[in-house]
């Protein structure tokens, strides 16, 4: 973890070895509240290229913020393998 700051950040290094695409890049999750909201800026950057995965791994961190959505305001989140799904096949 890089960052932690409650109720604010989450801030993290991808520092396994799987996916390979992952090595290096930053995964952080930053709050703001306004009045009875409260807003997610979800960010996965330092990417070493622009890929199809890269877009995929895009598609599908909103799917699951949709479903953690849906969990919070409604106790019915899509977790896997029950999410929509984006693949090809």
């Amino acid at each position: 973890m890089i960052e932690l700051v409650p109720n604010k950040t989450v801030r993290w290094q991808h520092s396994g070895n799987m996916p390979e695409a992952w090595i290096g890049t930053e995964i952080s999750f930053k709050l703001h509240l306004d009045g009875a909201q409260t807003f997610v800026r979800f960010t996965h950057a330092n990417w070493q290229e622009s890929s199809d995965f890269m877009a995929h791994c895009s598609t599908k961190w909103a799917v699951f913020l949709l479903s953690l959505k849906d969990a919070i305001e409604t106790n019915q989140g899509r977790p896997f393998p029950n999410d929509i799904s984006i693949d090809h096949s």
